[in-house]
C-alpha cells in the first residue's frame, strides 16, 4: 500500500496497474530500455510511479535532487548523455535542448484509473507478480549502468556514480535480511527518493509488500509527527538533523511522545549520528536510534538493529569492513582509523565524458571516513578523515567533535589550515545552542571532554547548524564561516 500526503491509499493491485499504465505512456513518448533518462521530483506518488515504470522498462536512470539549480541540472543532463529529463519542475526555456517530460502528464491517466479501480481499505492483494515483487524490474537489474547518482559535493565537485542493477538488488536483499521488515509494517522515509538512502527504502518497501507513507518535504517534521499518529507508522528513517528537530518540537510542547507509540524502529543515516543526540533521543523517546552506514558508491554497509544497538552495528552479510592506520595496517579494536570496505555491491564506475562509464577497481573501497570497530565487530563512524597536524599530533576533527558533543550540545570542528606548513592548523568549534550561551561557557564545557592539544582556537555559537539540500550539516558553509572567523582574529592581531 502507498499512502500519499492527503491520506489517499493505493493498494498493491492499484499500484501495479498504475505502473503498467505509466510504462505504456513512456513507450508512447519513445522511451525504451536503450535510453538513459534523468529523473527528478519531490516525494510524490507520481515520482514513485515513473521511477518504477522506468525500472520495468529497463531504462538507465540518473537521479538528481530536485533542489539542484537549473543550470546545474542542464549541465548534468549533458554530462550523463541523457535522452530525456522527467521532472515536476521543468527547466526554463532555452536552458537545455533535451526533451523534458512532466511527471504530472505521464501519470494523469494512470492515477485517474487507479482512483476508479481502487476501493481497498487495506493492503489489498500482494501483487500480480507473486511473492517476488521486484521481478518486474528484471531488465533494470540486468543493466551495468542501471543507476546514476551524484555525490553531494560536500567535499568537492559532485561526481557521477554508476551502479549496476544487480548490485542494487543484492544490497536491498542484504538490508532486508538485517532489518527484518514485516508485511504489517508502515514505513515513513523522511528522505529524498533521489538519493541512495531514500531509493533503498522504496525498494525495501516493494520487496516487503508493506505500507509506505509519503512525506513530500522531509523538512516538515511537524507534518511527519502528524503522519506517524494518523497512519500508525512503525518504521521511520531520517537524517540526524530531522531527529534533532523532532526532539525540539517535543520539548517545546508542539507534539507528544504518545503519538509515537506505534514506532518500533527509529532508523538514522546519511551522516554520523554522534553520542549526544543518540543519548538525548533514547532518554526522551525510550527507544534507541538505529544508526546505519552506507554510501552512494556502495549502498548500505553496516546497520544496527534492536534491542541493544552499538554504533552502526555489524557489516551486512557478505560485506567486510576494516579500520586501518595511515600506513594501511589494521588497528586494534576501539582504535580510530580509516574505514576500508570490501563489498560486492560497489559501484560499476564513475561517469566519464559523454556519458561513458569509467570502470573502477572492486578490490577495496577506501571510504575516506574514520571510525572504530569493537571486539564484537560493531562499527562506529565518526566522520570524514581530513586529518590535520597540530602541536606534533595527528588530529581527526570529526572524532574530536564526537567527544566534545558530550558537553551537552552538538559540536562540529572545522580545521582552518593557513598557507604553508599545516603544523599551525586552527580548530574552530561550532556549537549549536538555541539559548546562544557565550563562547566562554562552551569553551569551558568542551574542555572537560577533549585533550589539551585538541582544544579550540575559537568557539562560534550558532542557534543551529546550516543544512544543505540533502538535510545534512552543510560543511562548506561551516568552512567559510570558520575561515572568516580565523581571518578576523588574524586581522585583530595585526592591529594590536
Amino acid at each position: 500500500m502507498l499512502i500519499n500526503t492527503d491520506g489517499r491509499r493505493f493498494s498493491s493491485a492499484a499500484l501495479d496497474g498504475a505502473i503498467t499504465a505509466v510504462v505504456r505512456e513512456l513507450r508512447r513518448h519513445g522511451i525504451t530500455q536503450d535510453d538513459r533518462v534523468m529523473l527528478t521530483g519531490a516525494n510524490t506518488e507520481k515520482f514513485v510511479l515513473v521511477l518504477f515504470a522506468l525500472m520495468e522498462l529497463g531504462t538507465s536512470i540518473a537521479l538528481v535532487d530536485r533542489r539542484t539549480p537549473a543550470a546545474e541540472q542542464a549541465r548534468l543532463l549533458i554530462g550523463a548523455d541523457a535522452s530525456r529529463l522527467v521532472t515536476d519542475a521543468p527547466l526554463p526555456a532555452g536552458s537545455t535542448e533535451i526533451d523534458q517530460l512532466s511527471l504530472e502528464d505521464l501519470c494523469a491517466t494512470a492515477l485517474a484509473r487507479a482512483a476508479i479501480a481502487d476501493r481497498a481499505p487495506d493492503c489489498g492483494p500482494a501483487s500480480s507478480f507473486g511473492r517476488d515483487r521486484l521481478a518486474r524490474f528484471s531488465r533494470w537489474f540486468a543493466r551495468e549502468d542501471a543507476l546514476i547518482v551524484w555525490s553531494s559535493g560536500s567535499t568537492g565537485t559532485p561526481k557521477g556514480i554508476v551502479r549496476s542493477g544487480a548490485s542494487v538488488r543484492a544490497n536491498t536483499e542484504r538490508t532486508s535480511a538485517r532489518m527484518a521488515y514485516r508485511a504489517t509494517d508502515v514505513l515513513l522515509p523522511l528522505l529524498p527518493f533521489t538519493h541512495q538512502y531514500g531509493l533503498s527504502m522504496l525498494l525495501l518497501w516493494q520487496d516487503t509488500g508493506c505500507a509506505l507513507v509519503l512525506q513530500t518535504s522531509s523538512q516538515r517534521v511537524d507534518a511527519a509527527l502528524a503522519a506517524i499518529r494518523s497512519h500508525r507508522v512503525t518504521v521511520v528513517d531520517a537524517v540526524p538533523a530531522t531527529y534533532h528537530t523532532l526532539l525540539n518540537l517535543l520539548e517545546s510542547g508542539r507534539g507528544s511522545e504518545d503519538w509515537l507509540s506505534t514506532v518500533r524502529m527509529w532508523c538514522v543515516g546519511g551522516e554520523p549520528l554522534g553520542s549526544e543526540p543518540r543519548q538525548r533521543f533514547a532518554d526522551r523517546i525510550g527507544r534507541p536510534l538505529l544508526d546505519g552506514y552506507g554510501s552512494s558508491e556502495a549502498g548500505n554497509i553496516a546497520l544496527a538493529v534492536p534491542p541493544t544497538p552499538i554504533g552502526c552495528g555489524r557489516p551486512l552479510q557478505g560485506i567486510a569492513v576494516r579500520v586501518v592506520d595511515g600506513a594501511g595496517m589494521p588497528v586494534a579494536p576501539g582504535t580510530v582509523g580509516e574505514i576500508v570496505v570490501r563489498t560486492p555491491d560497489y559501484m560499476t564506475g564513475l561517469l566519464g565524458p559523454g556519458g561513458t562509464v569509467l570502470a573502477m577497481e572492486h578490490a577495496e573501497y577506501r571510504t575516506d571516513d574514520i571510525g572504530q570497530i569493537d571486539v564484537q565487530g560493531n562499527l562506529t563512524v565518526l566522520g570524514r578523515r581530513a586529518a590535520v597536524h597540530r602541536l606534533g599530533h595527528t588530529l581527526y576533527p570529526d572524532g574530536i567533535a564526537d567527544r566534545a558533543s558530550a558537553c551537552g550540545a552538538l559540536v562540529r570542528v572545522i580545521p582552518v589550515v593557513p598557507e604553508g606548513s599545516d603544523s599551525r592548523a586552527q580548530l574552530v568549534f561550532f556549537v549549536a545552542d538555541r539559548a546562544e550561551r557565550s563562547a566562554a561557557h562552551w569553551r569551558s564545557a568542551v574542555a572537560e571532554h577533549i585533550a589539551e592539544h585538541e582544544r579550540p582556537n575559537r568557539v562560534v555559537v550558532v542557534p543551529e547548524f546550516p543544512i544543505n539540500r540533502t538535510g545534512k550539516v552543510d560543511r562548506q558553509s561551516l568552512q567559510r564561516l570558520a575561515e572568516s572567523a580565523v581571518a578576523r582574529d588574524a586581522k585583530k592581531g595585526e592591529l594590536q
